[in-house]
């Protein structure tokens, strides 16, 4: 579902995301009554906007370096900017990588000066950000943190190789994600860590096809 365009790239909400909305809303309603639920959603709406200044960072630094994004679409374990192509030279990846956790930092620290003010919520907000800018850091790919991986390696073994040893690491991270889901009955992280397993086999089917045709061209 699109919701809106910035800079002309299409803003989707991917219907899960709703759906878990009114779940968690639902649920406080019940469980702690009216007022709680309206924190929930107000909490969920904050979040919503966190998650996509981050993907237009992405986005928007992508567009510096001459790459445009097709659409940025937000899930419910986050949002996903669809670059038009992959950056070419590891310093781009690198910057756009990074400019999405760059945006949380400073968003909590607009926030950080308005919570010792005592402004209700603001303190929620910057912690919130602070959490998203050091989770998305992770090493784990396509995360932030494993395409600042893959940028750093490809420096020095190449960009397949590279690739390779990142998703060889990002393949431990899904799985912990997992198992802490289901250790902690946390719905998130078993999404999060579904969602890895699923964008590492798929980056992993890519890689083979353009080795694959990269022989054929060679024998060729």
């Amino acid at each position: 579902m699109t919701l809106f365009s910035v800079r002309g790239i299409p803003i989707r909400l991917h219907s899960s995301f709703l759906v878990l909305a009114a779940v968690f809303v639902s649920v406080e309603l019940v469980r702690s009554g009216l007022t709680s639920a309206a924190m929930t959603l107000v909490f969920g709406l904050a979040l919503f906007g966190s998650v996509l200044l981050h993907e237009l960072g992405h986005a928007l630094t992508a567009r510096r370096f001459g790459i445009l994004t097709r659409s940025i679409t937000l899930y419910p374990f986050g949002g996903v900017a669809a670059l038009a192509r992959e950056p070419t030279r590891s310093s781009e990846e690198l910057w756009i990588a990074l400019a999405g956790p760059a945006v949380n930092g400073a968003l909590a620290l607009i926030a950080l000066p308005l919570a010792l003010l005592g402004v209700p919520g603001a303190g929620l907000f910057a912690a919130m950000n602070l959490a998203l800018g050091i989770f998305n850091l992770i090493p784990a790919f396509p995360m932030d943190g494993g395409r600042v991986l893959r940028a750093w390696l490809s420096r020095r073994k190449g960009r397949f190789q590279a690739t390779k040893q990142a998703l060889n690491i990002s393949k431990w991270f899904a799985w912990g994600f997992l198992a802490i889901g289901i250790g902690t009955t946390s719905l998130n992280l078993l999404l999060i860590g579904g969602f890895l397993l699923f964008a590492i086999n798929m980056e992993r089917r890519r890689l083979a096809f353009f080795m694959a045709g990269s022989k054929r061209r060679f024998s060729i």
